[in-house]
């Protein structure tokens, strides 16, 4: 674990010796995922704002069904093409977007993304979907199901465009600053770790920490005794730690006053965290 990461973990903890850890809000690891037919890929724009890859095989042999709007609870699905034209079956996985954590009484479910305030499931069918069907189409959905688990957790989120000045972007993510926050903030910054200061703090006595963006290839983070997923993709999970109190001892009025400005705004900077 890297020096800042260690140095935000340790404030964490030892915040956490006068807390109560934070329970219920985790983040699901995703489950092995079975070989696809194929190796090579193709992408596949499934919904405005994700795309998936899919094996290539997957070519014409699928049928996609979306709701209307995109919003809490609206899904991309998917279907083998044969069983579906068939007999409306052969559903393969649902991607759902979720703004809260009820998706966790789902039975058989993954966390694959998260951006823009709302959690992209994969949910899963939990038993086969070709009652009724043909020969042809129950070979032609066991041959494609195997990949729908590898399928489902390639989402990615689609690009949106950089506007306005106050951005902070590192090699792999960028997130929007509010209005207000230009040169009144400092960060440290290493490969695993983003950290957030008001400035004045951090200039007079090291201290003002207002929230950090840190790095997890695992779900090692749950660990932690207050986190929050603020993204997810390319199977990194991007994950917020803010302070639950900050000592400002020791610092002018004027450095107070400017770190109090800045926390009642830190949670609007972090939720709009985009590859």
């Amino acid at each position: 674990m890297k020096k800042l990461l260690q140095k935000i973990v340790t404030v964490l903890l030892a915040a956490a010796a006068a807390l109560a850890l934070a329970a219920g809000n985790g983040c699901i690891p995703m489950k092995s995922t079975e070989a696809a037919a194929s190796d090579k890929k193709i992408t596949v724009k499934a919904a405005s704002d994700f795309t998936l890859k899919f094996p290539a095989d997957w070519k014409n042999q699928y049928v996609k069904k979306a709701s209307r709007d995109k919003k809490h609870g609206s899904y991309v699905a998917f279907y083998s093409k044969k069983c579906y034209k068939e007999t409306k079956e052969g559903w393969l996985f649902s991607i759902m977007r979720f703004e809260d954590d009820s998706y966790m009484d789902m039975p058989d479910y993954e966390l694959a993304g998260r951006w823009n305030g709302y959690s992209y499931v994969a949910l899963f069918p939990t038993d086969v979907q070709v009652m009724g069907a043909s020969k042809a189409a129950q070979k032609q959905y066991a041959r494609i199901v195997a990949g729908s688990r590898g399928a489902a957790a390639s989402i990615q989120p689609v690009k949106k465009e950089r506007e306005g000045k106050s951005i902070y972007e590192t090699s792999d993510f960028w997130l929007k600053l509010p209005a207000g926050w230009e040169g009144s903030y400092i960060t440290e910054e290493d490969d695993s770790c983003v950290a957030f200061y008001a400035k004045k703090c951090y200039e007079e006595d090291k201290k003002g920490w207002l929230f950090s963006v840190m790095r997890f290839e695992d779900d090692s983070y749950q660990e932690m005794p207050a986190w929050k997923l603020a993204g997810r993709w390319n199977g990194m999970n991007y994950v917020v730690s803010i302070p639950k109190s900050i000592p400002l001892e020791g610092v002018s009025e004027d450095a107070v006053k400017q770190y109090r400005k800045l926390a009642r705004s830190a949670e609007k900077a972090f939720y709009t965290i985009q590859p």
